[in-house]
């Protein structure tokens, strides 16, 4: 079962935050006649590559999961990260204060003014340096604040898009956007949620929740072969390039001769969706006030994962 719980939160935590996109309908009567494919090169070079408009806002994602096959899975798992970021000039990750929940639990992870927190409950507890050097490194390669605070947990939405087409000018939270329908390589996909089950293990958030370290390599063969379907769109503002939704619908299949490697399933469905608003804003970010060291915290999470082993 803890290759299902990792699948969950993988998902959760690689789609929530991603900007590559939900399906949209191909007979949408608003579609407009597709333009010329730089333009769509352009669009994702205003999404994803150096923008200033980008460097503040607030994220809501949202995903169901419906797995059927498996004990333990008879209803759509609903799973969702919320909270506010901003970049600051010169600093190696943006601040933020993200909540996730999967289920009826639930983790806060925040960065304030160079330091890095997972929070339970109102306290606080300072990740250490080698965690965030580790997450600093991988926000790196972000070319704006948004793509930095993505890029720290190895979610880069541009390695997983495919066949990138113009859609619909549609309009998002009153703000004029063009919506970009893509493909989606659920390879990339997989191999990124494994990056992040890394952070996750770093943190001892793993553990805490009976997650495994990665996904197995046979078992994200097995679900990579057995895509029915994959679509997504990003909706990318007008005015200023930034992603302001995005939604993702995959549906795997999985062939009988292989369900038992994979603990019983015979078919999964992500749908989800991200909303960013409040883009160029001023959020508050703070500090957690109530701060315990580190090792207490392994130690909550040790009980939690005696908890969901038993």
């Amino acid at each position: 079962m803890s290759l299902l719980r990792f699948l969950l939160l993988a998902l959760l935590a690689a789609v929530s935050l991603a900007s590559c996109g939900g399906g949209s309908d191909e007979n949408d009567g608003a579609r407009q006649a597709a333009e010329p494919a730089q333009d769509v090169a352009a669009l994702a070079r205003q999404a994803f590559g150096p923008n200033k408009k980008a460097r503040s806002g607030r994220i809501d994602g949202r995903i169901d999961i419906t797995v059927k096959g498996a004990r333990g899975f008879r209803e759509p798992v609903a799973l969702s990260m919320s909270g506010p970021y901003r970049g600051r000039q010169g600093a190696a990750l943006p601040d933020y204060a993200i909540d996730l929940s999967v289920g009826d639990r639930g983790v806060g992870l925040s960065s304030v003014h160079g330091r890095s927190f997972v929070i339970l409950g109102t306290t606080g507890y300072e990740v250490p340096a080698q965690v965030r050097r580790r997450l600093a490194r991988s926000a790196a390669r972000g070319a704006n604040s948004l793509m930095r605070m993505l890029d720290q947990f190895g979610i880069a939405p541009w390695r997983w898009e495919t066949n990138k087409r113009l859609g619909a000018t549609e309009q998002v939270d009153g703000v004029p956007t063009v919506r970009v329908d893509t493909g989606v390589d659920v390879d990339r996909f997989l191999r990124d949620a494994n990056t992040f089950a890394g952070v996750l293990s770093s943190l001892g958030v793993a553990r805490a929740n009976g997650l495994p370290r990665r996904i197995p390599d046979s078992a994200r063969r097995i679900l990579a072969a057995s895509v029915r379907s994959a679509k997504g769109a990003s909706w990318i503002a007008t005015s200023d390039g930034v992603m302001r939704k995005a939604g993702l619908t995959i549906d795997f299949a999985i062939p009988q001769r292989r369900r038992a490697r994979i603990g019983g399933i015979s078919s999964v469905k992500v749908v989800a969706q991200v909303l960013v608003s409040e883009v160029g804003s001023t959020p508050k970010i703070a500090a957690p006030r109530t701060l315990e060291p580190f090792a207490s915290l392994q130690v909550a999470f040790d009980a939690l994962a005696e908890d969901v082993q038993r």
